[in-house]
């Protein structure tokens, strides 16, 4: 009875046997030694060394012969093998991820980065010596970007102004329905409001001022921010009359689409920077008579960025090209293209340049930050801003007055604009460089607008 506990497990604790002699019983399960467990799922190149004959000097267990020097060198390197392809497997997905986020998360910085590094390539391929005249001296623009600047593959196949109306480009349904040809007359019975465009950093605020303090126009703009009546009323303030709607944001643009801003006849112009969700405010009944002033892309970038040297804290400091690589979405990157074609974000191809152009082609009446004076006069002619149909005699007397006085406001703010240069960058410059590469489809767009806008003053002489 007592040698129960001691003798059933040799080398267990002596209170379990007690335990169960208390119970009356012997135990039915006897638990392997703890070192076979070991053995099962050790490395065999941790076993217990063994006799090169195979034979063993522990009493527990037997590896039948695997404990040879050979045997355990193979295993060894075997394990060594494993570790190594485990390692590569480890490091190839932290590539790959690491891949991934400088393409989707790092605000463009890698591609940046990569695009350095071509142009660095190709300028070492030919050198800078042969940019350089006898005089040391830069070459023309012309010549020098031919040879300076690393131009994209469909760069050589639209130096010529593209037959678009031949391409039948389609455009998306809200552009194509929602806004009225440039070439289509007016309808009787629909209210068509003029819907300007305002591209930043485009000399778009003095097209605006012409229209507020010379034409008197109402507009309907962020200037009625604030507001939550549920009618439409028209507001004044320092001189500026607008609508109590805002069309700067898309919460304000919902109510302005709930109080009907488009068909009501209220605006006498919809001004905002956005393009396509300004667009839902119109209909196939009424639609938008679209216009815009544009200005070079590169000349556009580079106010922005002397413009964010001064109002932000983060890039404060920043030379042109440390702006470019770590600006991140501060950057412009064919900004027009990409409002014309709803692209915001994600790649452009050579579609999005198509499309671009056929909407300022049929969609827009195109001004030039370049010529300010003659985009004037081009809207006044398109949108009848200023009836020229009255003569000198009768009721039509006074009537040439007022349009003598709206064109002596014409000239007063267009003569006050300042002939000071525009900040620009060197060309030839990392920097320019780097902002050609941002800008490719933004510089044919903007050719093609200079020969849209051509084609206007033609119309007007």
């Amino acid at each position: 009875g007592s040698g129960v506990g001691t003798n059933t497990l040799e080398g267990t604790n002596s209170n379990f046997g007690a335990y169960n002699n208390s119970m009356g019983r012997t135990p039915t399960f006897i638990a392997p030694p703890p070192t076979s467990f070991r053995v099962a799922t050790r490395h065999p190149s941790h076993h217990t060394p063994l006799n090169y004959d195979g034979s063993s000097n522990s009493s527990t267990f037997s590896l039948m012969g695997r404990g040879r020097p050979e045997t355990l060198a193979m295993a060894r390197k075997r394990q060594r093998r494993h570790d190594s392809f485990l390692r590569l497997i480890v490091a190839l997905l932290c590539l790959a991820l690491s891949f991934a986020f400088a393409l989707f998360y790092g605000e463009g910085k890698f591609g940046l980065s990569l695009t350095s590094f071509a142009y660095e390539r190709k300028i070492a391929a030919g050198g800078y010596d042969q940019l350089l005249d006898k005089g040391g001296k830069t070459n023309h623009y012309m010549n020098a970007a031919e040879e300076m600047v690393f131009y994209p593959d469909w760069w050589a196949g639209e130096k010529e102004i593209p037959d678009l109306a031949a391409k039948n480009v389609q455009l998306l349904p809200i552009v194509e329905y929602n806004v009225a040809d440039v070439e289509d007359e007016r309808k009787e019975g629909r209210v068509e409001t003029p819907f300007y465009w305002m591209v930043p950093r485009s000399g778009g605020n003095v097209v605006r001022t012409i229209m507020n303090q010379c034409l008197r126009f109402v507009e309907a703009s962020e200037l009625g921010a604030g507001s939550d009546e549920e009618v439409l009323l028209v507001e004044e303030d320092d001189g500026k009359r607008f609508v109590n709607v805002d069309t700067s944001t898309s919460s304000g643009l919902e109510r302005a689409k709930t109080l009907d801003l488009a068909t009501s006849g209220v605006p006498d112009v919809i001004i905002s920077t956005i393009f396509h969700d300004v667009l839902a405010l119109f209909n196939q009944e009424n639609r938008a008579r679209a216009f815009v002033v544009l200005r070079h892309p590169l000349e556009r970038a580079i106010s922005k960025y002397y413009s964010d040297l001064v109002t932000d804290p983060e890039v404060a400091g920043m030379t042109l090209t440390q702006y470019i690589r770590e600006g991140g979405a501060r950057v412009e990157n064919n900004y027009v293209t990409r409002f014309l074609t709803g692209q915001y974000g994600g790649a452009l191809g050579m579609h999005h340049l198509d499309m671009a152009r056929e909407v300022l082609r049929r969609k827009f009446v195109v001004g030039l930050a370049s010529d300010l004076p003659r985009t004037v006069r081009v809207f006044d002619y398109m949108f009848q801003w200023n009836n020229r149909t009255g003569d000198t005699s009768g009721e039509d007397a006074d009537a040439n007055d007022e349009m003598a006085k709206i064109y002596s406001c014409y000239d007063d703010i267009l003569g006050a604009l300042s002939d000071k240069s525009p900040p620009k960058v060197e060309e030839g410059t990392e920097g320019w460089k780097l902002l050609m590469a941002q800008n490719w489809l933004d510089l044919k767009v903007y050719e093609y607008a200079e020969f849209l806008f051509q084609k206007e003053l033609e119309k007007v002489k």
